[in-house]
């Protein structure tokens, strides 16, 4: 299981237990917010990998840019998310280094 899958995984049940609170509760819409923000950090995350992931194909740096620095921002914000879930069964310690 990737960090990408695994934090998808997480927000879905963080996403279906804010759901599940009754609405103008307080927190279910700061809740079900955060959820969105953090769905957009980990999509912000895949778009950057993948985006290295063709520079390093290609013979040419994109416009002098360096996607290595823009991954290790991301991969250092997703990977602090992730151990929000370190007592999850499914966290790999891997992440942690």
């Amino acid at each position: 299981m990737t960090i990408v899958e695994f934090l998808s995984a997480r927000l879905d049940e963080d996403e279906r237990a804010s759901k599940a609170v009754p609405v103008g509760s307080r927190g279910r819409e700061r809740a079900l917010a955060e959820v969105a923000a953090k769905r957009k950090i980990v999509h912000g995350y895949a778009q950057a990998h993948s985006t290295s992931m063709r520079v390093l194909d290609s013979p040419s740096a994109v416009n002098g840019a360096d996607p290595w620095s823009e991954l290790l921002a991301w991969r250092l914000a997703v990977k602090y998310l992730a151990a929000v879930y370190r007592s999850h069964p499914e966290y790999d310690q891997a992440w942690e280094e």
